[in-house]
């Protein structure tokens, strides 16, 4: 089989062609002139391996996250090539390129990052056998906090972070065209628009008691968030009434967006936490967390403690970025078969 990938993404136009098991490569640094290199420089690499595009069986593009001018370079062209040789097209997302790449060159690497713009970082980070990537950009003190003083793999050098500068395969690119499973060939940015994460900003968060009348809304939030055992409802009803448990919600301009279970005991326990999705990665999440902290400290309680699905990377994440560590893990705990880790952040009481 006759495979073509192509990689617009990055600084680094590169586009590899496999030719049954015989690989060829061509690559050239053309930022902002992808779109004027790119046919040129296929075609110099079929006329070379005296190949034309009607022979090739299986199209690849990396579809970000990166550069956009260059991904929607990279995904018109293969979505022109596909329609017209009808043959299948497939995406492949950069920071799984740019791991695999990073593994094959030094098996310590666990977090590679591309630059974005303003001082941010598209990020993914290998999280207990699992990539994860971050559904939005992390800062430069924030990416050097997770790393922590460890190697970060990146396609550029980069004097803000300790940067492990990875080399371009195409036997890698070709591999994570094998593995990916994406026919959708939907850009990937993983970030908000300036615009729109203004206007968000600018939204009033308030966090405030539920009426009995909300605890509707608080049920769906629950079913929406949790994939295995969500809280039933009229287990939510019962713990509303019960002086062992305190709920409250987060309302974005009167907007309810989240919410936070609480369960009162030598420690506080936090039963459960859910975002609705299109208001995540805003800062509802940290605002509950806090709101439980502070409701720990003002009963004098010096543990916050929580149970979270090993599969659930995006709630572990924000559990470790406020603090939490795990002190316990239950293997097979969930009816998925995934194991539990049980986490908690000690406080500090004041004494006045």
């Amino acid at each position: 089989m006759n495979k073509l990938v192509i990689n617009t993404a990055n600084d680094e136009l590169e586009i590899a062609l496999a030719i049954g098991e015989n690989v060829f490569f061509k690559s050239e640094k053309s930022k902002l002139h992808h779109n004027e290199r790119l046919i040129p420089l296929l075609d110099e690499l079929l006329k070379t391996q005296k190949i034309k595009l009607k022979d090739i069986d299986q199209l690849g593009v990396v579809v970000g996250p990166g550069s956009f001018t260059g991904i929607r370079v990279g995904i018109a062209t293969i979505k022109a090539f596909r329609d017209s040789l009808g043959i299948s097209a497939k995406g492949i997302n950069n920071l799984d390129y740019l791991y695999h790449l990073a593994k094959s060159q030094n098996e310590k690497i666990d977090i590679v990052a591309i630059k974005g713009s303003r001082d941010s970082y598209f990020v993914a980070r290998n999280l207990n056998g699992t990539l994860f990537k971050y559904e939005h950009n992390l800062t430069t003190d924030e990416l050097n906090k997770i790393a922590n003083g460890k190697e970060i793999a990146s396609f550029i050098s980069d004097a803000d972070i300790n940067a492990f500068v990875v080399k371009p395969d195409p036997k890698i690119l070709l591999q994570c065209l094998t593995m990916s499973s994406d026919k959708n060939l939907i850009p990937v940015y993983y970030q908000l628009s300036q615009a729109e994460s203004e206007k968000l900003k600018r939204k009033n968060l308030e966090i405030a008691m539920p009426t009995n009348q909300e605890l509707d809304i608080i049920s769906k939030i629950e079913k929406e968030s949790i994939n295995y055992n969500p809280i039933e409802s009229k287990d939510i009803f019962k713990m509303y009434n019960d002086s062992n448990y305190e709920f409250r919600l987060a309302k974005l301009d009167g907007e309810i967006v989240g919410f936070i279970l609480i369960q009162i005991s030598d420690e506080i326990n936090i039963t459960s936490i859910a975002v609705k999705k299109e208001f995540r990665n805003l800062g509802v999440g940290t605002a509950l967390l806090k709101w439980a902290e502070d409701y720990a400290l003002s009963n004098k309680l010096k543990t916050l403690s929580l149970e979270v699905n090993s599969k659930n990377l995006t709630a572990y994440l924000l559990y470790e970025k406020f603090g939490f560590t795990t002190r316990r893990v239950r293997k097979k705990y969930y009816s998925d078969g995934n194991d539990c880790f049980e986490m908690s952040k000690d406080l500090k009481i004041e004494n006045r």
